[in-house]
């Protein structure tokens, strides 16, 4: 299963690299590190931030998807076909914890700040819908949690009061909006208003601040992301965010003053993709730009001193 609106299945004739992970000596200092996973290659770029400047390269994965951070500056990688997620430290090399996934397909992750409590995101089971499985303090069994509306879960984001906000689908297709509140038994659906999201991407809050990513903006080959205010079990949009040119951006991280994430272009108009960072909230075409991964899907910005380091 992937989570891309252009990919499809994952390619054939690419076979999961054998190859050793590297990373620079002086990535384990660097203040900031953003993490690309590539469905192409099975391999996930380090790169430092914001030069965009390649600073390893971690292998060993059978389909790595989704990403996430935590306030250590830790990073988890759902490694989907593998029924894992992992642990890497900041700029380290190897991993440094496993999860399995009892219940199938893990695709997307997020942290509880507040908790340091592990969600992962089950883009589907083994022979049903997806569900939000929770493992406290990012160990053990997971809890288990979902709404017999979603049928995939694809990405999600804690608030500051600790309630989990995700992006998913029904059966169909069509966009859902959930919100796990804090000590809640099920998933609820959350009505978006102000304009219609066509497909599943990032979950993230910058401040108050809903951010949510639609990997086909107005059903087309484009991405876009809208900022929305939430009251109760509602989402207004509020204001947009267009991505000038972008192709399938899956799951891409917001700061108070960037986006950046990976740009599938090679499957959706036989271009090149690339590494691309975007000003925030203007959007528009991108700051600056790096080749590869070949077909990016997670973003996610490890940060040494914390979250509140990264702008």
């Amino acid at each position: 299963m992937t989570l891309g609106s252009c990919t499809g299945v994952v390619p054939a004739n690419v076979a999961r690299s054998d190859a050793t992970s590297w990373m620079d000596p002086g990535a384990k200092s660097a203040s900031q590190l953003l993490y690309v996973s590539d469905l192409g290659t099975f391999d996930v770029y380090v790169y430092q931030f914001p030069s965009l400047k390649l600073s390893g390269k971690l292998h060993g994965f059978d389909s790595p998807q989704g990403e996430c951070g935590d306030a250590s500056g830790n990073i988890w990688i759902a490694d989907t076909k593998s029924n894992k997620v992992r642990e890497y430290a900041h700029g380290g090399a190897k991993p440094i914890a496993s999860l399995a996934d009892p219940l199938g397909y893990p695709g997307g992750c997020a942290v509880d700040p507040s908790t340091g409590d592990l969600a992962v995101m089950n883009i589907a089971d083994f022979s049903d819908a997806g569900a939000i499985l929770i493992y406290k303090n990012a160990r053990g069994t997971p809890q288990v949690y979902g709404n017999s509306n979603f049928f995939y879960f694809y990405f999600g984001g804690y608030d500051r009061n600790g309630n989990l906000y995700v992006s998913g689908a029904t059966v169909r297709g069509g966009y859902l909006l959930g919100v796990l509140t804090r000590g809640g038994k099920s998933v609820s659906l959350v009505k978006v208003t102000g304009g219609t999201l066509y497909f599943p991407g990032t979950v993230a809050w910058v401040g108050t601040t809903l951010v949510l990513g639609d990997q086909r903006c107005n059903g087309r080959a484009g991405s876009c992301f809208y900022r929305l205010r939430v009251s109760g079990r509602t989402a207004r949009i509020a204001g947009a965010t267009p991505l000038r040119g972008s192709c399938d951006v899956v799951q891409a991280w917001v700061t108070p003053t960037r986006i950046v994430g990976g740009d599938d272009a090679a499957y959706c108009r036989n271009g090149r993709s690339s590494t691309d960072l975007w000003p925030y909230p203007a959007g528009g075409k991108p700051a600056s730009s790096v080749p590869g991964p070949r077909v990016p899907i997670g973003a996610v910005l490890s940060v040494a001193n914390g979250p509140s380091a990264a702008r």
